[in-house]
């Protein structure tokens, strides 16, 4: 019995274990991350790594698994990304903006998107000055994130909240972020802001590479199939297809989803909706000169994305520290949804722990495997440096744990030399 349960314990984590993709060479890269499977690949212009109304709080009065993940990211990444990027510029000062913010805060009291980006300003205000600017177009939502906003500002942050459209309020928030860094989050529940808008705002506004700028974008994997289920139906003047247009930039994406059904084994709407988002990051990304990650995020493993998150940078940190925020986050999705929604009947073990100790020593063996590769390459580099061939397959899965773990597991062996004195695993040097 006990060797049956074993052997049905081995066959369930390979089922539900999320699978590593295949890294790209040079000159194509272009990651995709996912909660639960992990791609690499370079567009010829930058580097990339793949994959309305706020649904921060609003929409959303229950915390669903895929906002668990958003959250989580959230939560992780704008800290780092403030003190970092802030403490290079004078006053050390930074941006964090939230285009679509809802009421900022659920009606149970937990923090929604918005007010995760408070806190994180909160929480930094004792090395770095950081203004915060939400935005909202629904005249009740926002009353309710001015309440929000005002506890903060009474807390001594800066603070503010407008209403309206993302779009009017652009200009002054390029204006107040000038010498800054910005973060720039955009969560709409329906299509994004279109493409002419963000190439101006992130290419010819905020083109430099100093001080930095870094958006999060959330591309709805529910409208695209929709637009793509109207196209497939001809209905080539339906509002979808043209608001779809004007998100991409133009009609490519016609043509992308229409191939992408018709090659996909089920013939359904999901390998149409990747093909968009993976082509749109990589257009975007070349458009305005930057690195970018996707991460489709889904409701269960087995599910459809509900959304992707187009995580756009310049820097080589911020796709270390975003892969190190994207491992955590994914951590606490698969402690809200399980590796599966219907896991075998009679299996009474923790699947999610099982899939995560799986994933996390076959992320180890490959961190190590991509470290002694490197050191054989380039001899002496920085880990922060490399984070696509460091992390390869186990980006968006491992974090600096298993980095730090694989790193001196390898020193201690005498398989290759590291300085590890630096207190992050990021700042750590090979040979």
């Amino acid at each position: 019995m006990a060797i049956a349960a074993a052997a049905l314990q081995k066959l369930v984590v390979q089922v539900f274990a999320g699978r590593f993709g295949r890294a790209g060479d040079i000159p194509e890269r272009h990651f995709v991350l996912t909660p639960g499977h992990v791609t690499i690949g370079r567009s010829a212009a930058g580097e990339g790594l793949p994959m309305a109304k706020g649904t921060s709080a609003g929409l959303l009065d229950n915390q669903q698994a895929q906002s668990v993940f958003k959250h989580e990211l959230l939560r992780g990444y704008a800290l780092p990304f403030v003190v970092m990027t802030a403490s290079k510029i004078p006053g050390r000062r930074a941006m964090v903006v939230d285009g679509y913010a809802g009421r900022g805060r659920y009606d149970d009291g937990r923090p929604a998107s918005a007010e995760l980006l408070l806190q994180a300003a909160h929480r930094a205000r004792t090395s770095t000055q950081v203004e915060v600017l939400l935005v909202e177009r629904s005249r009740q939502d926002y009353r309710r994130l001015s309440t929000v906003a005002a506890e903060y500002r009474d807390q001594g942050l800066q603070v503010e909240a407008f209403h309206g459209q993302v779009q009017e309020h652009l200009p002054e928030i390029v204006s107040r972020a000038d010498g800054v860094p910005l973060f720039l989050f955009l969560d709409p529940c329906g299509a994004i802001l279109p493409f002419v808008e963000l190439h101006r705002l992130l290419r010819r506004a905020r083109g430099s590479s100093w001080p930095r700028t870094e958006a999060l974008l959330n591309f709805s994997a529910d409208f695209t199939r929709r637009a793509a289920g109207v196209l497939h139906k001809n209905l080539h003047d339906h509002a979808a297809i043209q608001a779809m247009d004007a998100v991409c930039g133009g009609p490519w994406w016609r043509k992308v989803a229409l191939e992408a059904h018709k090659s996909s084994r089920r013939a359904d709407w999901e390998s149409a909706a990747e093909a968009v988002v993976t082509e749109y990051a990589r257009r975007l990304g070349a458009a305005t000169n930057m690195k970018h990650v996707v991460v489709p995020v889904r409701r269960q493993m087995h599910h459809q994305p509900v959304y992707h998150l187009v995580f756009l940078t310049r820097g080589e940190h911020g796709i270390w520290v975003f892969g190190h925020s994207a491992a955590a986050a994914r951590r606490a999705w698969l402690d809200v949804v399980g590796p599966g929604a219907d896991p075998p009947e009679g299996v009474l073990f923790n699947l999610a722990e099982f899939q995560q100790e799986d994933e996390e020593q076959r992320a180890i063996e490959e961190i190590k495997r991509n470290l002694v590769k490197l050191a054989g390459r380039d001899g002496s580099f920085k880990l922060a440096h490399h984070p696509q061939a460091v992390f390869g397959d186990a980006y968006g899965i491992a974090g600096d744990v298993l980095v730090r773990k694989a790193a001196r597991e390898l020193h201690k062996a005498g398989t290759i030399r590291i300085d590890c004195t630096p207190k992050q695993v990021r700042d750590w040097l090979v040979g």
